[in-house]
This record gives C-alpha cells, structure tokens and sequence, in this order.
C-alpha cells in the first residue's frame, strides 16, 4: 500500500508515493507550499519597506545567514497559516489548490509581516539567552551544554516554517523559561535531578527516532512529542510561565511509547 504525495524539491515539485500515511500528509503540506511559492510573487517591497531600522537589525541576528533567507523562512510559515486557514483538509483536487493559490496571492504580504513580527521576540529571546550562556560560562557544565543545544534545535535555519505562526508565542516562552533556568541553575538545589528526568526522555525520545524510517520522523505525531518535550522544560525549570497542556516526565515517556511501530 503506498500514499500518494507532493514533494518539495527546491525548484520544483515532485509527484512521489510513500510508505507510510503520516509522513505522505508532512511531506504533501511542504510540496504543495512550495508549489504555491512557486507560482506567488513575494512581496518584499512591501515587507522590507514596513521593517524599522531596529528590526533589521534584530533580523540580522537570526542563525540563517542573511536576512532574505529569514524572510524565505517566514513566507513558507506564511503560506502554510494562509492555506490553512482558507482551505478545509488537505489540498488535492484542482478546485482547492486554485482556492489556496487565491488566498495565498491576497493575503500573503500582510500575513508575511504578521510572522516577522512573531519572529522578533524569538530572536531577541534567542539572544539574551546566548548572552546568559556566555555569562554562565563552565560554572554549570551539564546546565550550559543542555540549554545550549537546546537553543541549536529551536532556533536554526528553517526554524520558522518548521515552528509555525501559530506556535511561535510558545517558542518565545520557551526561551525565556531558558532564561530563567540559567538565571537560577547556581541556586537550585534540584537542578542535577531536573537535568536527569530531561536526560531521560530525550534519551527516549532520540531511541524512537532511531527506530523509525526517515519519512516516519517528520510525521506531525512524532514531531509533535518534540514540542511536548518542550513544554516539559518549562514546567520543570520555569513553572510559573505556564505550560500550554497538563505534562509531566510520566506522560511524555507514554506519549513517546506510543508511537514506536
């Protein structure tokens, strides 16, 4: 049994049938966003006319590279908010590919600017957190190393599309429950414990990646139980920002158990 997809190839798209459902609909959602890019004009006049002088600058600090590939970053996060919310499902018949190119074409300069301003905080986030590694230098080895690769996985080139609109006001609490971890490591008596419980279930969550095929590891339940590790950082190092659901290190180990084949 195979599942029929569109594939993002860079400069096109390619007709192509996986193995498994889950990752045919991940990778379906990612071709027919760049085959809308493809056939959408950017509106970078308008963006980059809209942007301060400050925001260029906080721009310009983001791990892509340059800014334009930031703001390629943002418009895919752009197309997939438009799509959707204007097109019900998936889209796969000509009648609703052609509703996502319109609502794509109408909407996509306003909604590009909506991401780059959820954008902003994150980069800001992103590096007061770098400074507060800097400051805490080799006090707290294990605390520095984690958060450090921590910040490497949410904040990369791709971030955007990879996060989300929707969930970049999380990723920023995520980072500022960073903050609030190395602003406290040195005094929290239980931070060796809390290290180890996250210790834990990364170490599961990465055996579960092991043990499924590269398309499975981008299906949207399994990067979903990344997002759930999150959320289980912050009720355990900065409880009072709040978690977005109930989670503790009990229901993320279920959560990952689930989902091995």
């Amino acid at each position: 049994q195979g599942f029929p997809a569109l594939v993002d190839e860079g400069s096109s798209v390619a007709l192509k049938v996986l193995a498994d459902s889950g990752s045919a609909a991940a990778a379906h959602r990612r071709g027919v966003r760049r085959l809308l890019i493809l056939n959408t004009s950017p509106p970078w006049k308008r963006v980059l006319a809209r942007l301060t002088n400050t925001q260029k600058v906080v721009l310009a600090t983001s791990p892509h590279g340059s800014v334009p590939a930031l703001l390629d970053d943002c418009l895919a996060a752009a197309v997939d908010a438009i799509v959707a919310e204007h097109v019900p499902g998936q889209v796969r018949t000509p009648e609703s590919y052609a509703a996502a190119l319109a609502a794509v074409r109408t909407h996509i300069a306003t909604r590009v600017l909506t991401v780059v301003d959820g954008v902003i905080p994150v980069l800001e986030a992103a590096t007061r957190v770098r400074h507060l590694l800097e400051a805490t230098g080799s006090r707290l080895p294990a605390t520095t190393a984690d958060v450090r690769a921590q910040l490497g996985s949410l904040v990369r080139p791709g971030f955007v599309a990879d996060t989300g609109e929707d969930r970049l006001r999380h990723l920023t609490r995520y980072l500022r429950a960073m903050e609030v971890r190395l602003e406290r490591a040195a005094r929290n008596p239980r931070e060796a414990q809390l290290q180890a419980t996250i210790d834990s279930v990364e170490t599961a969550y990465a055996d579960l990646l092991d043990t499924l095929p590269e398309p499975r590891r981008r299906s949207q339940a399994v990067l979903d139980l990344a997002w759930l590790i999150e959320e289980l950082r912050v009720s355990l190092f900065a409880q009072g920002l709040g978690t977005a659901e109930k989670v503790s290190d009990k229901r993320v180990l279920a959560a990952i158990a689930a989902q091995r084949p």
